[in-house]
């Protein structure tokens, strides 16, 4: 088991030995970093490197949800438990309103382990959730940048209902219409696609021409490129137009 740097805010040495004593059972080479005072818990703070933070909730001149604030503003990250023999059952609710993400009572610290041992899993799982949903900005911003530098309009439907559900600037050149105009919409309404040749099989054609439909109801020729994709189990149809000149 891999040990803990444990931030505990208590005034009462023997409770923080009676804490690592606690964890040390359980995550052996522990080590715990005992602060009493607003000025030691913040500058702890401001040193991190943390995995969880323990607080008492009643101390002379500073309490646990002043420092549950700090910790919330300063170190989101770290999993934030209280361990007290004063905290009742309003003042335990409140603080799980507040981002603590357990409490444990002293003459019951057997719960101690469980306690941390859920904290450390939740904190994990979140920090997974939060880099699979920064991935997911980080590849959506991509997918945006590119779409948005096609030159051919570009037209994203669902297969199923098809409705179109993105578009691109180009698009809205091409059609005289705004994106709001677009989205939503179905691509038929936009989009008169020409049947492809006799014995040709549809779902296979990749290139086939249709007439565009402009926003004052005139009609041009494109050639449509058509590709089918898969994304979050949802079937998807994009449809990269360009116009055809002297047709």
């Amino acid at each position: 088991m891999v040990p803990l740097n444990i931030l505990n805010l208590e005034d009462n040495a023997e409770d923080a030995e009676l804490n690592m004593a606690m964890l040390s059972a359980r995550w052996p080479g522990s080590k715990l970093t005992r602060v009493a005072t607003r000025a030691e818990f913040i500058a702890a703070l401001d040193r991190g490197g943390f995995d969880i933070i323990l607080s008492d909730h009643s101390m002379p001149g500073f309490n646990g949800v002043e420092a549950l604030s700090f910790a919330r503003a300063k170190r989101p990250e770290i999993p934030f438990l209280f361990v007290s023999g004063t905290i009742g059952e309003d003042s335990a609710i409140e603080a799980l309103k507040h981002g603590a993400t357990d409490y444990v009572l002293k003459h019951r610290l057997m719960r101690l382990i469980p306690a941390v041992d859920r904290a450390l899993r939740e904190a994990v799982e979140q920090a997974e959730y939060e880099r699979a949903n920064e991935a997911m900005r980080q590849s959506e911003y991509k997918y945006r940048e590119l779409f948005e530098c096609l030159s051919d309009a570009a037209f994203l439907a669902d297969e199923q209902t098809g409705k179109i559900i993105d578009t691109n600037r180009s698009a809205q050149l091409m059609l005289g219409c705004t994106r709001g105009d677009i989205l939503g919409r179905q691509e038929s309404q936009f989009l008169d696609m020409v049947k492809p040749e006799p014995g040709a099989e549809a779902e296979k054609t990749t290139s086939l021409r249709a007439q565009l439909i402009h926003a004052d109801g005139h009609t041009f020729l494109v050639e449509v490129r058509t590709t089918r994709l898969k994304l979050y189990d949802r079937s998807l149809l994009l449809r990269l137009c360009q116009k055809v000149e002297n047709h």
